[in-house]
């Protein structure tokens, strides 16, 4: 969820690994992780299902 949450503020993956302290490639996973668990395509519909979802 932190990925999510960081990707909604419009951080790259890059900027995304510096601010928690984490690998580029990890975040790569952990992005490739989110869509299949969710089923989508991009991050817009991730950050979308995952918050609707949280409520």
């Amino acid at each position: 969820m932190e990925v999510l949450r960081t990707l909604s503020r419009g951080f790259s993956y890059k900027m995304v690994a510096a601010e928690l302290n984490i690998g580029i490639e990890t975040v790569r996973t952990y992005v490739k992780r989110i869509y299949e668990k969710l089923q989508v395509h991009s991050v817009s519909e991730a950050i979308a299902k995952a918050f609707l979802k949280e409520k």
